[in-house]
């Protein structure tokens, strides 16, 4: 493999790492701005927009946009653009993520996410994720994940997450660590509120390696 191909498999699994909990549902706290994905998915008919501006490693400045819907109960397609603005790329997903155990305000639940990725130039994957919530606990609510990304060279990538979300009033505040196989894990703190009915600010604050990276952004339900 020469060495631009080696750069586009490493955007490609470094970005869809990121795009992965985007694509994500919202149970009571969920979706934005976790990077590390629930186990939970909108009801039946229901349905988000998610919007954020993000800077990442390697000073990479991204534009996202992640709207998600759920046409049948425990069902929801999500897609997903991400534009560099920087690399002036475009890595475009589809998924479906499937709530395999009903939800559960004390005790855990389960899910998968089945998705297609694609980097403008050609360079795409296929991944896979499973998911595990944790609701009631008296630290909050915590989620794990544990999946991988297949390329197309057939090359393989193991992903994982682990994020921790608790209730201050007015606002959620959430831990995450999260990365993949061959790449320096990422440690990240996030904060959301509502501004009104169905609109949630958010915002992040993070490290990889020696790397600061953030964002800020908002959803909107429907």
């Amino acid at each position: 493999m020469n060495k631009l191909n080696i750069n586009c498999l490493v955007a490609v699994s470094l970005r869809i790492c990121l795009l992965l909990a985007s694509l994500g549902g919202t149970g009571a706290w969920a979706g934005r701005p976790l990077v590390v994905d629930d186990a939970n998915v909108n009801e039946q008919g229901a349905g988000h927009i998610e919007v954020w501006l993000s800077r990442e490693a390697g000073s990479a400045d991204l534009l996202n946009l992640a709207p998600a819907y759920a046409p049948i109960e425990g069902l929801e397609v999500g897609a997903s653009v991400s534009r560099d603005k920087t690399a002036r790329e475009t890595l475009s997903a589809v998924q479906v993520k499937w709530r395999i155990t009903s939800s559960q305000d004390d005790g855990c639940n389960v899910a998968a996410v089945f998705g297609r990725s694609r980097l403008s130039g050609g360079e795409g994957a296929n991944y896979v994720n499973g998911l595990l919530s944790c609701n009631g606990l008296r630290l909050g609510k915590v989620h794990v994940n544990l999946g991988g990304i297949r390329f197309s060279d057939d090359s393989f990538k193991s992903t994982w997450g682990v994020a921790l979300e608790r209730d201050h009033g007015g606002f959620t505040a959430h831990w995450e660590w999260f990365g993949q196989q061959d790449s320096k894990p990422t440690l990240q703190l996030g904060l959301n509120t509502q501004l009104a009915k169905n609109l949630q600010l958010d915002g992040t604050l993070g490290r990889t390696g020696d790397e600061t990276i953030y964002s800020l952004g908002f959803k909107l339900q429907f």
